[in-house]
Formats: C-alpha cells, sequence, structure tokens
C-alpha cells in the first residue's frame, strides 16, 4: 500500500530531532512478550474478515497535507500511509518493492537525458472513482519543484526539482518523466502523489498562484475527502481522532478489517494502561525504558524494539570560535565512551544496541563500512585526548585547558530539549567523560532545538538525523555546505562544510547507477569522519506494541507500521 519514502523521510527530520524519544533509569525486559521474528514477516497470521483495529497516534492534526512542511508529523505520516498511493514500497528490512495495485511497471527507458515511465493499474482510481493518471504525477512534481512553484511549502524538494517534464498518455495510464539532470535516487520520488482532480478545486494547476493555494492551504486544511488506499476517512472527531472504513473503490486485494480507527493520546505514558484495558489495540511511542517495562508486562500483548530509521549523533558546532580546532573537536570525540553511553540509556532495554561508526550510512545499508574506529571515534580513552591536546600546543590539560593562542577554552554549552531525559542523559555523559581533559560542558535546556541551533549560542547538542535506502538524497541536508555567508541551513545543525564532500555528494545525487553513487559516498564518508565535526552514537530503536488478537502487523521505521493495513486483521475467536 501507500507509504512514506525516502522523500517523505526526509521531510520528518525537523521531528524527529524534536521528538522527545527519552529514556532513563531501569531494568532490562524479560522479553515475554517480545517479537524476533525476521522484519518482513514478524506476526504473520490467518486472520478473519471483519472487526475494528484502533491504533494510537500522539500528535495533534492541524495540517493534513503530507508533502507540506508543516504536516510531515508522526500523526499525518501514519494516516497518509493508508489513503495515498506511492509507486515504491519500502519493506520492514530496508529494501524496495513496487507498489503493484498502483504501477503494474516502473522502468528507466534512457539514461541522456534520464527518462522514466510509469505504467499505471487500469483499475486504479481515487474514492470518487476518478482514475489516478499521469495529471497526478504531474501536479505532484510541480508543487514539489520551486522552479514550478517557488512559494509552496514543500517539505522536500530533492530529485523534483531536476525534473524537465512529466507527460502522459494512453489515456494517461503511462507517465513519462525526463529529467533535465540525472538523479540516482529516482525511485524516492512519487511515493506518494496527490490528486490532481482534487487539487483543482481548490485552485489552478497550472500557474503557481493555484499551486500555492491548494497545497499550502487546500490541502493542509482540509481533512481529506479522498482516498487511493484499502480505506477513507469516515469522521475526524472532535477529540481529534479519524475513524476509517474501507474504501470500496480500493482497486487492491480487500481489507480484512471493516474500521480502523486512529485515537489521538498525547500523553505517551497513558498509552501502555489503554492498550493495557483495550482502549486501543495498537501503539508506537517512542521507546523508553519505563513504557517498555509497562509493556513487557502486560499478558496479550506482543512487542517489536527494532532498529529505526534514525541516527543519534552528538553535533559540534563549527561556527563557535572555540571549536574551528580540529584538535578540539577530536580530543571530545575521542574521550567520549560511546558504548558506555549506550549500556546506560537505549542498552537498558536493548542489549543489542552497539556504536555507529559510519557518519552517511547505516548498518546493514548497501555501502555502510566502519570509518571512525580507525580515528578513534567514541573509545573513551582520556589519556589519547589528553596526547591530542597537548601535541596541538594546548596548555593546562586536565586541570583549566588554554587553547595555543593563549586564550582559555570556556564552559561549552551543550543545548538539549527541555524535558527529554534521553538526551539529556547523553549531554551528562559527554560532560562527565571530557571533564578529566580540563574542559567543562554545561548541559542547557531550550525549548526549541532548532530554535536553539539557529540562535547560535551554544557548542554541542544531540539531533537525530534520518537515514534510508536512498543515501544520495538523505544525506544532503545535513552535509552538504551552507551558501557562503550562511551558518545554518537544511538540517546541517553545526555548519559542517568540506570541499571534498560537496563534490562526491552532488556526484552522487547525479550518478547514474546506484553502486557508482555509494563509491562516491563511502569517499565522503570517511573525509566526514576525518574531519571530526559529528558523533555517531547508535541508530535509535523504533518500539511497537499492539494486542496478541491483532495479526500482520508489523514495525517498518521508514514507512510506519500502517503501510499494509489492508492485511491486518483479527484472529479467529477474537
Amino acid at each position: 500500500m501507500a507509504l512514506r519514502t525516502a522523500v517523505v523521510a526526509a521531510a520528518g527530520a525537523a521531528a524527529l530531532l524534536l521528538a522527545a524519544c527519552s529514556g532513563g533509569g531501569g531494568t532490562t525486559t524479560s522479553g515475554d512478550g517480545r517479537v524476533s521474528d525476521p522484519l518482513n514477516t514478524a506476526n504473520t497470521a490467518t486472520v478473519r474478515s471483519g472487526g475494528t483495529v484502533t491504533y494510537t497516534i500522539t500528535y495533534p492534526i492541524s495540517n493534513w497535507n503530507v508533502l507540506n512542511s508543516g504536516g510531515a508529523t508522526y500523526s499525518v505520516l501514519d494516516i497518509s500511509s493508508v489513503l495515498l498511493p506511492g509507486v515504491f514500497l519500502i519493506q520492514p528490512d530496508g529494501s524496495l518493492a513496487p507498489n503493484e495495485p498502483v504501477a503494474t511497471k516502473v522502468e528507466k527507458v534512457a539514461d541522456s537525458p534520464q527518462t522514466i515511465r510509469y505504467t499505471i493499474n487500469p483499475k486504479a482510481v481515487w474514492s470518487d472513482g476518478t482514475p489516478i493518471s499521469a495529471d497526478d504525477f504531474a501536479y505532484t512534481w510541480r508543487v514539489l519543484d520551486p522552479r514550478q512553484c517557488p512559494k509552496c511549502q514543500a517539505s522536500n524538494t530533492a530529485g523534483y526539482d531536476r525534473i524537465k517534464s512529466v507527460t502522459g498518455s494512453n489515456g494517461g495510464k503511462t507517465v513519462t518523466v525526463v529529467f533535465d539532470q540525472s538523479y540516482v535516487d529516482w525511485k524516492a520520488l512519487f511515493s506518494p502523489i496527490l490528486p490532481a482532480h482534487v487539487a483543482a478545486t481548490y485552485g489552478s494547476v497550472t500557474t503557481p498562484a493555484g499551486l500555492e493555494k491548494s497545497f499550502n492551504e487546500g490541502f493542509a486544511k482540509n481533512v481529506p475527502k479522498f482516498s487511493a488506499g484499502p480505506f477513507k476517512i469516515q469522521e475526524y472527531t472532535s477529540d481529534g481522532s479519524v475513524v476509517m472504513v474501507r474504501n470500496d473503490k480500493w482497486y487492491g486485494k480487500a481489507p480484512n478489517l471493516d474500521k480502523l480507527v486512529f485515537r489521538l493520546i498525547t500523553d505517551v505514558s497513558q498509552q501502555p494502561t489503554s492498550l493495557a484495558n483495550g482502549e486501543v489495540d495498537v501503539i508506537y511511542p517512542n521507546p523508553q525504558v519505563d513504557i517498555v517495562q509497562q509493556v513487557d508486562d502486560l499478558p496479550g500483548v506482543k512487542y517489536q524494539v527494532t532498529p529505526g530509521a534514525s541516527v543519534h549523533q552528538v553535533w559540534l558546532n563549527l561556527n563557535a570560535p572555540t571549536l574551528k580546532n580540529i584538535a578540539l573537536r577530536k580530543a571530545i570525540i575521542q574521550a567520549v565512551n560511546v558504548q558506555g553511553v549506550i549500556d546506560k540509556t537505549i542498552g537498558q532495554f536493548d542489549p543489542t544496541a552497539k556504536p555507529l561508526r559510519s557518519h552517511l550510512f547505516i548498518e546493514g545499508y548497501p555501502g555502510y563500512s566502519d570509518v571512525d574506529t580507525a580515528n578513534e571515534y567514541g573509545i573513551g580513552d582520556v589519556e589519547k585526548a589528553k596526547k591530542t591536546l597537548t601535541d596541538a600546543g594546548y596548555t593546562g590539560v586536565g586541570s583549566k585547558v588554554v587553547a595555543p593562542d593563549g586564550t582559555p577554552v570556556p564552559t561549552l554549552r551543550f543545548i538539549v530539549q527541555a524535558g527529554d531525559k534521553l538526551r539529556a542523559s547523553e549531554a551528562q555523559l559527554v560532560q562527565a567523560a571530557v571533564a578529566p581533559l580540563g574542559i567543562q560542558v554545561k548541559s542547557t535546556p531550550v525549548p526549541n532545538t532548532i530554535d536553539g541551533v539557529q540562535a547560535g549560542n551554544w557548542d554541542l547538542t544531540v539531533g537525530t538525523v534520518t537515514q534510508s535506502p536512498f543515501s544520495a538524497t538523505s544525506n544532503i541536508p545535513y552535509y552538504l555546505s551552507c551558501p557562503a555567508g550562511v551558518t545554518f541551513c537544511r538540517f546541517n545543525l553545526g555548519n559542517y562544510g568540506n570541499p571534498k564532500v560537496d563534490k562526491l555528494l552532488n556526484a552522487a545525487l547525479s550518478a547514474t547507477s546506484a553502486d557508482a553513487a555509494t563509491k562516491d559516498l563511502q569517499e565522503a564518508d570517511k573525509i566526514v569522519s576525518s574531519d571530526y565535526a559529528i558523533l555517531p552514537l547508535y541508530q535509535n530503536r523504533s518500539f511497537l506494541a499492539y494486542s496478541a488478537k491483532v495479526g500482520n502487523i508489523r514495525e517498518n521505521s521508514l514507512a510506519f507500521p500502517t503501510y499494509n493495513t489492508e492485511q491486518w486483521g483479527l484472529l479467529d475467536g477474537s
């Protein structure tokens, strides 16, 4: 079914950065209800027809357009996965599969210029009976291409800004997309797409002003009355919940459930209780020790703790004069024991968690290799860190560090999201790690991390960044240099920049094959590591818990568990 792919994954990066994925004290769970089956087949079951499943959402909905920068929230991502069609599916293990109910064939037919042809399922229609067609592809391109709609508040324009034309043939069921510049991650595009005929009710679909109105207002402010998935919205309730029923125009295999309810529970601590008393059937909170422990003790409940699609990293602010010296940055990174940080945080509910040794790749994805061990990242070796400082001309090492120019190193400001226990713990562990060097760190909570970063008064922070199988696209926002004179851009928190990395990132994005792009990114990964600007910690965990009576629901950190709602169902006897 339709899902969130790299386009929306990148769109959600800001939300991930700000999310309070909190942790704290506790003990390792016993795992009585823990599911450890292969990700793609976990909780596979024979289920009956009929019934209702209630899924918990955490964030109130103020913008319904998942492709809009204000709409890429977790709740909207969950819901849009059910309603909107896309041409490719990302499976729970990160592999890519064609979404055959939507597009029966997708092929690259030329390299110069790069040309992609999509063959739309002739049965594929929107819930009002309007065929899914080339018009929908063309509209989606226009609103996500800043050349076509400069004022559209698109969450991500990558790839769409390289398209020259989108044309239809065969009654609109064949779509030909021609690029004016090659784009290696073309499979990330058009997942999802928006209905052009609905957009036309909000404004012109061919003028910048009309595109802006439909995209920023029409799709954003109105509850979707359309669907191209197995369910459609019946009601948006006064308490912020969403009730869905079967879409009788659905062109794929009929869903098992009669009804799918998204219930809003903003207090994450109450979600296990709601699951225990049967008010909801599924919860998908950010994992923290006490919540995992509560769920582990519940009878009749299963859960999955799996590596997610995002990474925790400590960013050093290269705008800060103190941290412009690479030796100081290297010493800080050497002094932190990353495995020790893991053991005292997420390792308490997932003992398999281990340090991430790459900046541009997640372990298990094509291209991942250990580039950080050789550079002594996160080794927790105070003596080596002291030698790094001394060799670089720092004095007062071990007491109060003074820079080679005679300037005392000031107390470093480590900003963390207020209320985020996990990041607060990580800041304290970094503070303790560098104290023996004679470097003082002060952990400072801020109301909004993004605002705090842009304000500039910081030295360190923890950022959560998203990754995906589309590595070239997903790394651009974090590692491409900001324009001259700009100190914060995209999600490049610390204003990292290296001309060699820029060249490699752009080469990867324009590569004609995934293998060629991977080689460029691997070279960039090595250079980023040698610059000592960012300390990768670990791959985040996702936590999905559900009633044992629910079959065929499983974690999918890149597409959310709602990627396959047509397969969900209740076990016989429930």
